[in-house]
């Protein structure tokens, strides 16, 4: 067989920072808030973004004319996207405040990518009279991140220096993160059928990548300030943990036309809970900070550099949670050629309140699927599936302590409220020899 598999998603985003997300001069409490007074809307207001992304999966399997052994290769990106959010018009001509050009999220995102791109090969066996398959994969995985954010050196979203327009000087700056590296991964599987032709049911486990965990990207960072004579590049390295997933599933065809589906996944995001980058020459270098576990509880005691902290140039703290999600469908088949399909589904959110932001963000969300897959010749399938999502809006109601940490962690607030919206289609092509 070989398998062709493209997805495309539609994605509106609105997220509105509130004026009280907004820092004083210096984050002095009491001092002047020119942002707000000098140039409302640089700082808070609505940014909106409208990205159209792809994602392809490529893929091949033989059983070598056997009824026992099979294999398979797949290329997929089946984690990642990008986003380029839209222009704040109000600032275009602006001399004073340019980078408020750049939308009110800047702090956090101006254009980026975050991706996963997997290179797999599979192989499993089919024991027949007991109507069972096992199977385990290997996965060579390639990540890279590359994203540009407004930034200043204190980790504030002051627009200038000064205290009036008469001594204003241009404050806001420019961070530019780009790396990449390699990890592994492996999954397992099997798939049973207790009740031929009526019941079956399968589970599977895909490791974190690298395993344990602890991914290592490696790349450049590039500063560039306001104050500084010219661009401070550096070259870094970026450690995060991604999750590993728990699925299962089983569908059962009460009549022969008729085929009811539920499946279910469990993902462990609560490894992730930082992204550290660590200047790349620095010996024992590592990123282990003191008060982890009050972090959310008493932010403004979390984040400074300490012994266990060296080389530390940015930090990024996520402290996601576990989520899952589950969906239920059917399947009927008004001819033996045509399948036509339709399923809902729920997800739960990962990430908190307290260190959302909108480089990642996630809601709660339900999604409702329809879609047909036609066996157009023996060795011939196409199908067709067009995906709503659902997200409930987010409102951080003022909990966001991203504002609230020490250096070098600190960053502007990002409380406010997030909105999405997604579409998601995917075509797919089996071709049998």
């Amino acid at each position: 067989h070989v398998f062709v598999d493209g997805t495309m998603a539609l994605r509106w985003v609105n997220y509105t920072r509130p004026a009280s997300a907004v820092d004083t001069q210096n984050n002095i409490d009491g001092a002047a808030n020119i942002s707000l007074d000098n140039a409302p809307g640089a700082n808070d207001g609505t940014a909106k973004l409208f990205n159209v992304a792809g994602a392809p999966f490529f893929g091949v399997t033989s059983d070598f004319g056997t009824d026992l052994f099979y294999a398979g290769a797949s290329f997929s990106v089946p984690f990642g996207g990008g986003a380029t959010w839209k222009k704040n018009e109000a600032f275009a001509n602006s001399d004073l405040y340019p980078g408020a050009y750049d939308g009110q999220q800047r702090w956090y995102a101006i254009d980026g990518t975050l991706r996963s791109m997997y290179l797999t090969g599979a192989i499993a066996i089919k024991i027949k009279a007991a109507r069972l398959s096992i199977g385990v994969s290997g996965s060579a995985i390639y990540s890279s991140i590359d994203t540009i954010r407004a930034r200043n050196a204190d980790g504030t979203d002051n627009l200038v220096s000064g205290s009036s327009p008469d001594n204003f000087t241009l404050k806001e700056g420019r961070s530019w993160l780009n790396a990449s590296g390699w990890q592994g991964g492996f999954a397992f599987g099997i798939a049973a059928e207790p009740v031929e032709d009526i019941f079956w049911f399968g589970a599977s486990y895909t490791s974190q990548p690298n395993i344990t965990g602890g991914m290592t990207l490696k790349g450049s960072l590039t500063n560039i300030f306001a104050s500084a004579p010219a661009p401070d590049v550096t070259e870094i390295e970026l450690t995060q943990s991604m999750p590993d997933i728990i699925r299962f599933g089983f569908r059962v065809r009460p009549i022969p036309k008729l085929e009811l589906r539920v499946f279910a996944d469990y993902t462990r995001w609560s490894v992730f809970d930082k992204q550290c980058v660590m200047i790349a020459n620095v010996d024992g270098r590592k990123c282990e900070f003191d008060n982890t576990d009050k972090a959310l509880s008493d932010p403004e005691n979390f984040g400074a550099s300490g012994d266990n902290t060296v080389g530390v140039t940015q930090h990024l703290p996520r402290f996601w949670k576990d989520a899952g999600g589950v969906r239920v469908g059917a399947g009927y088949w008004f001819v033996p050629e045509l399948e036509t399909y339709v399923g809902v589904g729920y997800d739960s959110s990962a990430i908190r309140a307290e260190t959302v932001d909108p480089v990642l963000f996630d809601m709660t969300k339900f999604s409702v699927s329809v879609g047909a897959l036609w066996q157009a010749h023996k060795h011939v399938a196409m199908g067709a599936t067009l995906t709503q999502l659902f997200y409930l809006p987010l409102d951080t109601k003022g909990t966001n302590v991203l504002g609230k940490f020490q250096s070098p962690t600190r960053q502007p607030s990002a409380d406010g409220v997030y909105k999405q919206w997604l579409t998601v289609g995917n075509l797919y092509l089996d071709i049998s020899f």
